[in-house]
This record gives structure tokens, C-alpha cells and sequence, in this order.
């Protein structure tokens, strides 16, 4: 392959086998400490439009199948195949912000803190993953289950257009205007996508005035009845108040009390997205209305925070550095079943970082609702799933055991799981489970008109 030739085109890096940073490059593909033993032919690292433009052109010349690294958790390690050529954009990060209009043009690789950051300096906000170093592309093709999603929404409804460059090495706007297929594609295709994304057009909001966060503990024991309480409380709610409940190790102060669950708790966690502080308070009180809130361990309620500490908090949560297994979905059932099913489990998890959490509904509505003009398919009353988390490779065959047992007693619940943050290596039935059989179908149909020659990897090409 006449490497020296695309070097010519681009001006960017081509980082080939042969040279002496390729390990290490390939090595950065992966965000989680389990890294894939694949290996592509090569790496460019673009630096704009036009390189990805020469990049992929050469790759259909050459018959090289292509994938896109975005920067961001990919966990599963799809961003790294067998052969190929990896086309990395992890030098395309700029944004532009437009007050006046509250949109935005972002590049692929701003993360959520930055663009969350960005945006707050404008008074203007957008519904940004919890994870802090997560980055735009991935979670935003993913579809983006976000902060305040009750709300606002997964993230992809608040996308208004998508640069791309396609399979034939043509830059394209897709809108609903414009290449309407390959704009609604967009919406939820994830690590499936058939292009490759060089910019998104974003739908602003106006940066809520007064955000507060109630967090309650309580013991294992009393899991079920508090559940059921929340869950009922959270359809009183308004649908600006983000509600999750976690299985998750008790806080310092807190241990000795946990001490039969193994340092294990139940927190429930609120946060009030509101204008006014009268009116956040009055949101969260509805926690405080609860027949059981007196049985727990500590609270704290109404604290002022921003998404600045929201990201710091969820940071802390799924720390970088460490090992991952992920299973995340949507599911319809009784939450009270979902979370006692996983009680004895959380209890013997061999690591202490490991999460389990599910976000609620609140608003009278459900969390998240079918939409047509969009590939994602999810349509739940609650959402989340098992965050495996843990340091050594030593621990990987108990911390393997234990994630795989949770995943399976959670298939029984799930409505659809989510193809950002699903094990779709190990278990490749849940790509076309993530997907209505009507969305799986179109999906597909529009996979073959932009890219009919196969010139992108897709889901599980190359693995």
C-alpha cells in the first residue's frame, strides 16, 4: 500500500504499522482499560473536512473498509477492527455558538463538560451525557441519553442538521430538508453509522436559573417499599426533574451502617432543572412528602449545583483509567421488580466501583417515548442498567462472572437495549434488539443506498 501517497493528500498524521508510535496510538482508540486484540492497517488522524474527504477516497481506492474513532468511551472497542483504516477526528473540536438563535455548530469531538461549559457562558444549555469526557459524535449518533432527558429529550431530537462525508467521499448536509434518510439514520444508528460525521447543528436552550439536587440513602432492606414509594412520587413530579435510583457502596460516613449488605446501598437521587429556585423546591418536596423518607440513613436536599458539578459528580461515579463492562436499556416494567432482582447481586459484587442505576419517569409521562423520525428506538418508563468497574486484570474473570449474571437476570426486563452502552461484541443479537423490526428494516434500506459498495465496517465488521 502506497502509504507516502495519502500522506501526500492530508494534512494530517497517517500512523501506519510500521511505525513506532502505532501501538500506543491504537491503544488511545479505546477509552476503557480492556483493550480489543485487533489491530487496523492504519490510523489517520484527521485534522478537517478535506482530510476526512482524502482519507475516505483512499480507502475505497485502496479497498480498505473504514471506522470512525470519535474520542470518546468507546468501551466495546469498536473503534478498533481487523485491517482497514480507522479515521480519527480527535483534533476536531471547535465550536461556534449563536446566542441570538440559541443554536450551535459543534465538531465531533467536544466533550460534554466542554460543550456544557461553552454553552452556560452564553446563558444557554443543551441536553449534554452525564459522563463528563464523553464526546459529541458517538453520543449524539448514539442518540445521547442525557441530562434532564425527561425534558428535553434524548439529545439527537435536539440535533438540527449533520455534516458528513459519505461513502463516495462526498461532504453532504443532511436535515430534514436535506438527505432526510440520512439525517433520521443519524438519530440512534451509533457505531452502525454509514458516513462520517464532521460537524453537528444544534437546537440550544436557555440554561435553567436554578438547578437543585436532593440525594436520599437508604439500607437495602427497606429497597422495596422505597422503590415503590419513589416511583409513585416521580409521576407527581414535573418532567424537569431528572429522578434516578442507584444500587451503589455507601458513602464514608455511612459504611458502618451497610455493613450486612457489604457497604451496599440505595440512594435516589433528584435534580430540578428550573427558572426559579421556589420552583425547584417545590419539585423535590415532593420526595419529602413520602411515608419512608423518615427511615433514611442521611439526606441532603435542595442543594444548588450546575452542570460543571453535575459533571463532577458523574465523574467520580464511572471514573476514568479503569475496566469497563457496560449494559445499559429501556424497560416497561415494575422498576420495584427490576431493582429487587438485582438486590442480592449488588451485594456480592466483587468490586466496590461498581453502579447500578435506572432514571424514572417523571412528568406524567414516560421517560422514553417513540418517535418516528428518528433510528432510536428506545420507549420505556425507566432506563439505565450495570456499570462492571474495576482496576486489575487479576479481578477480571469475578468481575466478568458477576456482570454476566446481572445482564441476564436484567434480559427479562428490557424493552430494548441501548446500542451506545450494550455488549454488542459478545452478544451481536442485541444490535437488531436495540431497533423496532420497522427501524432495524429502513435502517438497513438506507445503510445500502450511501454506502452500497460496504466501504464502512458497520456494527460488527472486522471484529
Amino acid at each position: 500500500m502506497d502509504w507516502n501517497a495519502l500522506r501526500s493528500r492530508i494534512s494530517g498524521k497517517v500512523v501506519t504499522q510500521s511505525a513506532s508510535d502505532f501501538a500506543a496510538v491504537r491503544e488511545a482508540m479505546v477509552w476503557n482499560n480492556i483493550k480489543p486484540d485487533r489491530s487496523p492497517d492504519v490510523i489517520v488522524i484527521v485534522k478537517n473536512d478535506k482530510d476526512v474527504i482524502e482519507a475516505v477516497k483512499f480507502a475505497r481506492e485502496n479497498g480498505l473498509k473504514v471506522v470512525v474513532h470519535g474520542g470518546g468511551h468507546t468501551w466495546c472497542g469498536l473503534a478498533v477492527r481487523n485491517g482497514g483504516m480507522i479515521i480519527d477526528l480527535s483534533e476536531l473540536n471547535d465550536v461556534k455558538i449563536e446566542k441570538a438563535s440559541r443554536t450551535a455548530v459543534i465538531q465531533p469531538v467536544i466533550s460534554n463538560r466542554e460543550l456544557a461549559r461553552r454553552l452556560g457562558e452564553h446563558g444557554l444549555a443543551f441536553p449534554v451525557g452525564h459522563c463528563p469526557t464523553v464526546k459529541a459524535s458517538g453520543y449524539l449518533l448514539n442518540g445521547g441519553m442525557s441530562w434532564n432527558m425527561s425534558q428535553w429529550g434524548p439529545a439527537c431530537l435536539s440535533v438540527e442538521a449533520v455534516e458528513f462525508v459519505t461513502a463516495e467521499g462526498k461532504l453532504v448536509k443532511a436535515s430534514a430538508e436535506e438527505h432526510p434518510d440520512l439525517f433520521w439514520a443519524a438519530k440512534g444508528c451509533g457505531p452502525g453509522m454509514f458516513a462520517v460525521a464532521t460537524a453537528f447543528h444544534l437546537k440550544c436552550f436557555l440554561l435553567p436559573k436554578a438547578i437543585l439536587t436532593s440525594n436520599y440513602y437508604y439500607s437495602l432492606n427497606d429497597l422495596e417499599k422505597v422503590v415503590e414509594e419513589v416511583v409513585a412520587l416521580g409521576w407527581k413530579m414535573p418532567d424537569f426533574v431528572e429522578l434516578s435510583i442507584f444500587l451503589i457502596s455507601a458513602p464514608a460516613e455511612l459504611a458502618d451502617q451497610c455493613k450486612k449488605s457489604h457497604g451496599k446501598l440505595c440512594m435516589i437521587t433528584a435534580v430540578a432543572f428550573a427558572n426559579t429556585q421556589e420552583e425547584a423546591m417545590t419539585a423535590l418536596g415532593i420526595l419529602e412528602s413520602g411515608k419512608l423518607v423518615q427511615k433514611c440513613l442521611f439526606k441532603a436536599i435542595n442543594e444548588p449545583t450546575n452542570f460543571e458539578r453535575l459533571a463532577d459528580a458523574s465523574g467520580a461515579t464511572w471514573p476514568e483509567h479503569h475496566r469497563n463492562l457496560c449494559e445499559n436499556q429501556c424497560s416497561n416494567a415494575n422498576p420495584v421488580d427490576i431493582l429487587m432482582a438485582l438486590r442480592e447481586k449488588v451485594v456480592e459484587a466483587p468490586s466496590s466501583k461498581s453502579v447500578i442505576v435506572f432514571c424514572q419517569s417523571t412528568g406524567q409521562h414516560n421517560l422514553l417515548q417513540p418517535h418516528a423520525d428518528i433510528a432510536l428506538s428506545m420507549d420505556g418508563r425507566s432506563y439505565g442498567g450495570i456499570w462492571s468497574i474495576w482496576e486489575k486484570p487479576d479481578d477480571d474473570a469475578a468481575n466478568y462472572k458477576w456482570h454476566n449474571e446481572c445482564t441476564d437476570i436484567l434480559k427479562k426486563f428490557t424493552s430494548q437495549p441501548y446500542i451506545g452502552e450494550t455488549d454488542i461484541v459478545q452478544d451481536n443479537s442485541r444490535i437488531q434488539k436495540s431497533y423496532t423490526p420497522e427501524k432495524w428494516k429502513r435502517l438497513e434500506q438506507i445503510r445500502a443506498k450511501y454506502d452500497p459498495d460496504g466501504v464502512f465496517f458497520g456494527y460488527l465488521g472486522g471484529l
